[in-house]
């Protein structure tokens, strides 16, 4: 019989499974929340040594501190994403402050011959970045998507996130888990389904025809 010191000791491990399973998807949520701040608000000082590293490689921060101006034609995505228009100039105690942040993030890391790289996470944030813009910014095909899921409540953790990640793709809400957008499913996402083990609980519809469509339409000329 399990006396209560035990029932405790185990309990506890169950907590602290738990924990350590939603904080591993902690960071899906932190990519959505990055990304759509950056779309909403444009380019600021993270996202400047981000896309820079992508760009450049482990050369970039000391290149910019060194003089390299942030409208160098070199920065092929941010470019793209924001244009040479936008002339920002960035200090270089914030560029300071904001390596440090990331760093801390795990996000990029140091050499002991101070070139920096994007990490395993920051490249995996910055290709979320890249995937969402390019979907976003290419025309409509006149079709809609109709995302329907049923989450199992042992994985209710994830709704929130398929949730965000529809929203951040300019979804409209139709009914509770069920929402409707003009774009199509990134494949990072789709493969993000399938490793989690969820995939089978989603069903994604592309359609042209509907009734209500007048309705459906005005969902998306708020």
């Amino acid at each position: 019989m399990t006396n209560y010191a035990d029932r405790h000791s185990l309990s506890k491990k169950i907590v602290m499974a738990k924990g350590n399973k939603n904080k591993k998807y902690l960071f899906q949520i932190k990519k959505i929340s990055f990304t759509k701040r950056l779309f909403n608000k444009g380019l600021n000082t993270t996202t400047f040594i981000l896309l820079g590293l992508k760009d450049f490689g482990e050369e970039f921060l000391k290149n910019f501190l060194e003089g390299l101006p942030s409208t160098h034609p070199g920065f092929k995505l941010m470019k793209d994403m924001f244009g040479y228009s936008s002339k920002r100039c960035f200090k270089r105690n914030t560029i300071q402050i904001n390596i440090n942040r990331l760093k801390k993030a795990g996000l990029i890391t140091e050499s002991e011959n101070r070139k920096f790289f994007l990490t395993e996470k920051g490249k995996e944030l910055v290709l979320h970045i890249k995937n969402r813009y390019s979907i976003l910014n290419k025309s409509w095909d006149g079709k809609f998507r109709l995302v329907v899921f049923d989450i199992p409540e042992e994985k209710r953790y994830l709704r929130t996130w398929i949730r965000e990640e529809l929203l951040l793709l300019q979804y409209k809400t139709l009914q509770k888990s069920v929402y409707i957008g003009k774009y199509p499913i990134p494949d990072d996402l789709y493969q993000d389904l399938i490793k989690k083990r969820i995939f089978q609980n989603i069903h994604i519809f592309v359609i042209d025809k509907f009734d209500k469509e007048k309705e459906i339409s005005n969902l998306f000329n708020d």
